[in-house]
């Protein structure tokens, strides 16, 4: 069990509209229980509630195996295949004082067991997804250490994988040196995007088939994790002299990170940070091109809070962690994007993690 964040999950709770929250199998509950449960279709999850009592409810099938888990520091209740699950969970809600109440549900929460158990009882479910985020929104030293060496070792792979960027190679193959680099230098969790040419004008392209060719834009996004922290980030290279759009472009988007991390600092307005990348792009009238958010949290999970974009009114605090990864995509032409993580760090300055050159790289 993950104590220090079940206590502070209790401490969130206190502070929130939520008399409970509730955690079916995923990510979160995996972080705080330290054991992965399967998800299907059968309700189960793990009920924090604010006064500090825990319960689980699950089929009876999980019983042995959670009991093993839990260890009896936490209550489990049992339904069967035969019983009605609502009727059994009215009955548990009841027991555990949460009729009446709000609760907070995690996002793997699955949205047909939560209506046929609010058709039961007047229970009111709502969104806890923020609340769980902010339970690890601000980073221990220990995570920012691991942090810093996950960076670290993605930058040396950066290092490596120029080696075997040639016309003839396919994305397959520099998306396999890429995994299998980062879990032989110690990282684990590996994860890559390889998109030539117009694949990198899609995000989140994800198809390995394209080969190179002797002039080719080669975007590379790529991370993992080290104690449990990922890394994340992207270079874009090419094959061959990039044409003066393409160089102009690059110089864009470069512009575009360098001085949107320039505004990174403790107390500092997350909105601002998104709209100053966004203005440098749109010098060249492409701001419109960065279809996405300027950046997102980075931590236990490769996605999480905070989101740096204009409708997250929040401001930068000690311990943050997040990418900046401005971007130029025109879809089936061209894209381009430079991701750093950076974290606003013990002295409330930003600090960027990847070190690799962000000057136009030609091989």
């Amino acid at each position: 069990m993950n104590d220090l964040y079940l206590n502070k999950l209790i401490e969130k709770l206190k502070e929130s509209d939520f008399d409970a929250v509730l955690l079916s199998p995923g990510e979160e509950l995996t972080f705080l229980i330290d054991y992965k449960i399967m998800l299907c279709e059968r309700f189960q999850g793990l009920f924090v509630k604010a006064d500090g009592g825990m319960f689980y409810i699950c089929n009876l099938l999980y019983k042995d195996e959670l009991d093993a888990v839990l260890k009896n520091d936490i209550r489990v209740y049992t339904w069967f295949d035969g019983d009605v699950m609502t009727d059994v969970v009215a009955d548990v809600l009841k027991q555990e004082g949460l009729l009446g109440k709000t609760i907070g549900v995690n996002s793997t929460a699955q949205s047909v067991n939560i209506l046929e158990i609010m058709d039961k009882t007047d229970v009111i479910f709502k969104n806890g997804k923020p609340l769980l985020e902010e339970m690890r929104i601000i980073k221990t030293p220990e995570e920012l250490k691991n942090l810093r060496k996950s960076s670290e070792l993605v930058d040396k792979v950066f290092e490596e994988v120029l080696s075997i960027i040639k016309p003839g190679v396919t994305e397959k193959e520099i998306g396999t040196f890429l995994l299998d680099k980062m879990v032989e230098l110690g990282g684990e969790n590996p994860e890559c995007i390889v998109a030539f040419g117009t694949n990198a004008s899609y995000p989140h392209y994800i198809g390995d088939s394209a080969v190179a060719k002797e002039h080719e834009i080669v975007l590379m996004d790529y991370g993992c994790t080290v104690g449990g922290m990922y890394s994340d980030t992207t270079r874009t290279v090419f094959i061959g002299e990039p044409t003066k759009r393409e160089r102009e472009y690059y110089e864009l988007v470069k512009r575009a990170n360098l001085e949107a991390e320039k505004l990174v600092c403790e107390n500092a307005y997350i909105p601002e940070i998104d709209k100053k990348a966004r203005e440098i792009l749109d010098e060249n009238g492409l701001a419109w091109t960065l279809v996405n958010r300027l950046g997102h949290g980075v931590g236990y999970t490769i996605h999480e809070a905070p989101d740096i974009k204009q409708s997250n009114p929040m401001y930068l605090k000690k311990g943050m962690a997040f990418s900046i990864e401005p971007g130029i995509y025109l879809g089936g032409d061209i894209g381009i994007r430079i991701e750093d993580v950076v974290i606003v760090n013990e002295q409330g300055e930003c600090e960027v993690l990847n070190k690799t050159t962000k000057e136009i790289v030609v091989l």
